[in-house]
């Protein structure tokens, strides 16, 4: 899904940043998102706005497609 071609452009030309988290790791940051987001399976996809917290986060679905995460990059975006 981060493979797609639209999804690629929206995050260069936004310079959004993606980061993968190895939960294998102890990191208090990320384990405390993960349990806020009240999910108990791994993949979590949160999309953070550059002035998080001030803004919310968008926790999506497990599964995502191209298009669902194109609406929530533009959600964060405008």
């Amino acid at each position: 899904m981060f493979s797609d071609k639209k999804v690629i452009e929206l995050l260069k030309d936004n310079n959004v940043v993606l980061v993968k988290v190895d939960m294998t790791k102890d990191n208090e940051l990320y384990k405390s998102d993960l349990i806020r987001s009240n999910r108990q399976s791994i993949p979590v996809n949160i999309i953070y706005p550059a002035d998080y917290p001030k803004s919310k986060a968008i926790l999506l679905e497990e599964l995502i497609t191209p298009d669902d995460a194109i609406e929530a990059l533009e959600k964060i975006i405008k």
